[in-house]
């Protein structure tokens, strides 16, 4: 049987390698870090443990085919807790605070008591997010590998999408925020969106909150990945840790392998670089394979931008939730650059008590930055006294800033670790050091979604969020199970998956 190769343990990289293992290929999945999970992942401090992806999970409910990929990857399934979130946060400005609430009808009474002047907008909104509940992720198989009937159906169970994507056609957050004239219901918006994206961008994503998808797996994203990574291994696949990639290597036009940062190299019949496509393609490969519609994005920031984070961990003396779940407030003084964002969010993790020890709990908190914060953190990254006491000066504004809006934290809070783009990028090669892909804005070109096949090279296949803009899991994770299907399609194969 073909052997494949795939470069990276993320999400994408995961989920390609349980499917090809199902398919029968001999696999091998090489990882340049000791964990697999890429951006889902988690980390130990002082007998901590921070989490630092998921703050809810699409897919988590059965009978969609999302849902059917976390299960057979082994990320969700029986006896696997899923914590259900009663909210999916908070804004707050000027001493007012709104909750996205699960139960809908109970945010609309909030707004409206806030503001009844933006009743008309509230009620829309809100519709519209109702709506967003019917919209199920396309998870089953690729569009050019459906038969008509597969189309049909497809086209039925998108019509909620359509409806939202014909109503806010041409629009950005930002116009959505202006046809609201209270400031907090503006800073709802873009607390969770930023201005520059979609205008669906809400509704969509609160809906699929609503409508009971929003969920958190029990142990968070490392216990997830490691869960997925040994679902690949108990199919028989291969998963090196510890070994980074430096290039496929390529003869005429076939890939025949890949070299190692050991100087080994491994043969394959196929290559999937499932990794950040910046990496994959001015490290692993030539730059002159880059798909068009990637370069345009990469060369067009205005288009297609990317953004940043400063984020903080803290342990606190107190199992109390002074939070109630996640909320977003005002940077004040933690506001350090003019790039930063001047809200903050922070979340706690009192429904894991194994996080912290016995009577604590870990609050962390995540300013959002464009992405020209990026060179700012990689000049200071150059020296590593100067960059340690930045981070940790920002971290000790962000902790004052929270102390003073939750007393109930003040004087027990101990930062414990705290984190920026050079992170992402030293961790998982991430362009810029984002943890996600672009963001699809008004100026974007229409279905902005580059090719699985590398063009050029007839036996390489590329997969991860970076191929569904703006990224994240769902994307990673359908992009991993596609690569395998369109595999198969190439070769001819006929196996259901």
């Amino acid at each position: 049987m073909a052997k494949i190769i795939i470069i990276g343990a993320g999400t994408g990289g995961l989920v390609a390698g349980v499917y090809a293992r199902k398919s029968g290929y001999d696999t091998v999945i090489y990882e340049k870090n000791a964990v697999p999970g890429g951006e889902c992942t988690g980390w130990d401090r002082e007998g901590c443990h921070i989490d630092n992806c998921i703050h809810w999970l699409m897919g988590t409910l059965p009978g969609s085919g999302l849902y059917d990929i976390w299960k057979t990857t082994g990320a969700l399934g029986d006896g696997i807790e899923v914590l259900r979130l009663d909210n999916m946060y908070s804004s707050e400005l000027n001493g007012e605070r709104i909750t996205l609430w699960a139960d809908i009808e109970r945010t609309r009474r909030e707004m409206l008591a806030l503001s009844p002047e933006d009743a008309v907008e509230i009620n829309d909104l809100l519709d519209a997010a109702k709506l967003a509940e019917k919209v199920e992720i396309p998870a089953t198989k690729p569009p050019e590998q459906m038969n008509l009937a597969e189309l049909l159906h497809m086209a039925f169970r998108s019509r909620a999408t359509l409806k939202l994507f014909k109503k806010y056609s041409g629009m950005d957050t930002q116009d959505l925020m202006n046809k609201f004239r209270h400031p907090l219901l503006k800073a709802v918006l873009s607390d969770f969106c930023t201005k520059e994206s979609l205008a669906h961008s809400f509704p969509m994503s609160y809906g699929n909150f609503t409508g009971s998808d929003g969920g958190v797996p029990r142990g968070g994203s490392r216990a997830m990945a490691l869960r997925m990574s040994e679902r690949f291994k108990s199919l028989g696949g291969t998963l090196a840790t510890n070994c980074p990639v430096e290039k496929v290597v390529i003869k005429g036009n076939r890939a025949v392998g890949v070299e190692l940062s050991n100087g080994k190299t491994d043969d394959a019949d196929f290559v999937i670089c499932a990794c950040d496509t910046d990496f994959t393609f001015n490290k692993l490969l030539p730059p002159g394979y880059m798909p068009g519609i990637l370069r345009e994005m990469y060369d067009n920031r205005e288009a297609y931008p990317v953004y940043g984070m400063f984020q903080a961990a803290y342990l606190t003396d107190s199992p109390a939730d002074a939070l109630g779940g996640d909320v977003n407030i005002e940077a004040g003084e933690a506001r350090f650059a003019e790039f930063a964002s001047d809200r903050i969010n922070v979340r706690n993790f009192a429904g894991e008590p194994d996080f912290a020890p016995k009577g604590k709990q870990i609050v962390q908190a995540m300013l959002g930055m464009t992405e020209s914060g990026y060179d700012y953190w990689r000049e200071i990254y150059e020296d590593k006294e100067k960059y340690a006491r930045k981070k940790a000066e920002i971290a000790a504004a962000i902790m004052r800033v929270i102390e003073e809006r939750f007393p109930e934290y003040k004087g027990k809070m101990k930062l414990i670790d705290a984190w920026t783009p050079m992170t992402y990028k030293r961790y998982c090669n991430a362009y810029k050091g984002y943890n996600q892909a672009f963001m699809i804005t008004k100026k974007s070109r229409p279905n902005p979604y580059p090719p699985a096949f590398v063009e050029g090279v007839d036996n390489v296949l590329l997969c991860g969020q970076w191929l569904n803009p703006p990224g994240g899991l769902p994307g990673a994770a359908t992009s991993g199970k596609f690569a395998i299907m369109r595999l198969n399609k190439a070769l001819n194969r006929k196996i259901r998956l």
